[in-house]
């Protein structure tokens, strides 16, 4: 089932990479918008080259100098004043296809060539297989006299939105440059060269013989300056010395308007300013083999991550982590952007979602069954750290049958039945539910499993239906707890005026059989059987003999031994088995019994099993002095006199018999 989910993770990984290397129209037109999202909803504008400044054919010189279109005599009095002012260079968004009359085309060719730096617009024609149909620019004699001519062809994407500018366009095996990059090689000084030397030195990032433009912002990012009062003198000389100066309309009635990332009413002549402002400030947009690899690398890797979470999270968990992993994945993209590469946002976080999605529903459908089959069994008497590991992993549980070696316990409450006697029903179920509320706390908080209530006692174990190794370790610390416990609740009690309750239990750790046991369909439980829980009860029922409130097996003690002191109490035979265990109590547990205590207590004992039976007598009695309370030394202290008068026989093994459950 694991792998099948694998798989199915596996797939959806490949299913994007397919996609994305047969550039799918449908997602490359939500890749395209992101492509602008990224520009007016993210970035914003920026700094445009100080370089740049536009001269407009706008509303205000259109009402000064009458309906556009305008006599050449116009142009040639602004290629006049902008060659007066030291203006680096012209190029002009139009052309002058037609003849108008001999002096104004004669004045507009004579201030062209004197200025020797002027450019003007061209445009191909094309079929709808994009072969070079003829082309349309400027009369002759005004070609003949400038600098120069560009291109302004504009190749809108499916939506109409412009994004790349063709910076080469061949015909008849010449080279024409756009208007953007003849402005860029006349600013960074490399007339010499051709255009296509330039475009390789420069290294232009190109897709398909086209830049991807990084538009600096909306409509108006460059400095504008109307026709009329640039033409007039009526802007300042050094606003325009040294700048490379493009002549364009802006004004809406001209209709030469683009569609941008930014705005949907862009004058074309400031993308032409952009496509120079990206060469010269260096400022490019890359898509690459560089950003395909990257591309490539994401869709693995979000999609993998993506399912990594399915495995460690439920699904309602994992959705919103895939989310935001995918919100982490486009802030990265977004900051590859600010680098200048444009990879995808679409691609890779269709990946992570797909894999959530297939692989962790299919998880959710089939394997998270299971799951949910396991905390419905054990979330009443598990902790939710072990629900959690059996949800993630439900075959550990082996629910079937199992050899497993756990630690036991047992308790119960001291005197509970006289306690039940002497009080109503509803008060003896309200003590005794808080009492096993808070003791069922601390036990799941030592990641116990409780087995079950009987009457006022307690079945709980470690080591089952998941393997803890720290068993006994968990169990010894679960005891400390509940003691620490008991006396605060005792404190509380006695402050409300009510019965203490008092507390004694077993712990043995040994091997069991654990699984489900009833009748399926109708009651079954997860629970352990055999010797090691009866010992355990034995034990508990034990420390009501031994005055004690904890008693530890012999299988226990030897797994804690080294994590604490402990007095050992005595060798037993418990009912119903022949071998005896030794029995321990940890120090700490009765009063007044420390560690000085317990090494006379041992020394003691030993003389006992000696057969020393008045040295072992007087040595508990000085014990029995400093303890008064301490049953065991009263247990010794009767074994003594008795077995002075009485000697066991001579092949007596100090064992004791018990002879009471």
């Amino acid at each position: 089932m694991k792998a099948a989910s694998f798989l199915l993770a596996c797939l959806s990984i490949f299913l994007v990479m397919s996609l994305y290397f047969t550039q799918n129209a449908f997602l490359e037109t939500f890749e395209a918008k992101t492509y602008d999202l990224r520009f007016s909803a993210m970035r914003g504008p920026l700094v445009p080259s100080p370089e740049i400044v536009i001269v407009a054919i706008d509303e205000k010189s259109i009402g000064e100098l009458g309906r556009y279109p305008w006599t050449r005599s116009e142009y040639a009095r602004l290629i006049n004043k902008l060659s007066e002012v030291g203006a680096k260079v012209i190029m002009f968004d139009a052309f002058f296809p037609e003849h108008e009359s001999a002096k104004p085309d004669q004045a507009f060719a004579v201030a062209a060539k004197k200025a020797g730096n002027v450019y003007l617009a061209t445009a191909f024609d094309f079929d709808p297989s994009f072969t070079i149909m003829g082309r349309t620019g400027s009369i002759p004699e005004i070609e003949d006299s400038i600098k120069g001519i560009a291109h302004i062809n504009f190749f809108p994407e499916a939506d109409g939105v412009n994004r790349r500018s063709k910076v080469l366009i061949e015909n008849e095996g010449k080279f024409t440059p756009s208007l953007g990059v003849a402005a860029a090689m006349v600013a960074m000084g490399e007339t010499q060269q051709t255009p296509e030397q330039f475009v390789n030195e420069k290294q232009i990032p190109l897709n398909g013989n086209a830049m991807w433009v990084n538009f600096m912002g909306p409509a108006g990012i460059y400095p504008r300056y109307s026709f009329a009062d640039v033409a007039a003198g009526r802007v300042a000389p050094e606003l325009l010395k040294d700048k490379i100066v493009f002549v364009g309309a802006t004004a809406l009635g001209v209709y030469d308007m683009r569609v941008t990332p930014f705005d949907g009413n862009t004058p074309g002549v400031e993308t032409h300013a952009a496509i120079a402002d990206n060469i010269i400030s260096g400022r490019f947009i890359r898509q690459s083999g560089l950003e395909a690899m990257i591309d490539m690398a994401f869709i693995v890797l979000m999609g993998a991550v993506a399912y990594f979470l399915t495995t460690r999270l439920r699904l309602y968990s994992a959705l919103p982590a895939a989310l935001g992993l995918v919100a982490g994945y486009i802030w990265l993209s977004y900051q590859f952007f600010l680098q200048g590469h444009w990879v995808s946002m679409v691609y890779p976080p269709i990946a992570a979602l797909t894999a959530v999605m297939l692989g962790g529903g299919f998880r959710f459908l089939v394997l998270e069954r299971s799951a949910r089959k396991m905390r419905a069994m054990f979330s009443s008497y598990l902790s939710d750290k072990l629900v959690s590991r059996l949800e993630k992993d439900p075959e550990a549980a082996h629910l079937g049958g199992a050899n497993r070696e756990v630690t036991v316990l047992f308790t119960d409450i001291k005197g509970f039945t006289t306690y039940s006697e002497g009080h109503t029903p509803q008060e003896v179920v309200a003590r005794l539910n808080e009492y096993l509320g808070e003791m069922v706390q601390i036990v799941e908080q030592h990641d116990g499993t409780v087995d079950k209530f009987i009457g006022d006692g307690i079945m709980v174990y470690w080591g089952a239906p998941l393997d803890q190794p720290n068993h006994a370790e968990l169990a010894i610390e679960c005891i400390r707890g509940m003691k620490k416990r008991m006396i605060e609740l005792r404190a509380k009690w006695a402050k409300e005026g009510v019965e203490p309750f008092f507390i004694r239990g077993g712990l043995q750790s040994g091997v069991v059989v654990a699984g489900n046991v009833g009748f399926e369909g109708k009651k079954m439980e997860y629970t352990v059987i055999g010797d090691t829980v009866n010992q355990s009860a034995r034990l508990e029922s034990t420390a009501k003999y031994y005055g004690v409130s904890f008693l530890v097996g012999e299988n226990t003690y030897e797994k804690v031994a080294s994590l604490g002191h402990y007095r050992e109490l005595d060798r037993i035979r418990v009912v119903g088995k022949q071998l005896p265990v030794r029995i321990y109590e940890l120090a700490g547990f009765s009063e007044g019994v420390d560690e000085a205590i317990i090494a006379q207590f041992n020394a003691a004992l030993a003389l006992y099993r000696e057969r020393n039976w008045q040295a072992a007598g007087a040595a508990f009695s000085v014990i029995k002095l400093k303890v008064p309370n301490d049953r065991p030394c009263e247990i010794y202290i009767e074994r003594c006199a008795y077995f002075a008068k009485n000697p066991p026989p001579a092949d007596w093994d100090g064992v004791f018999n018990r002879d009471e459950k």
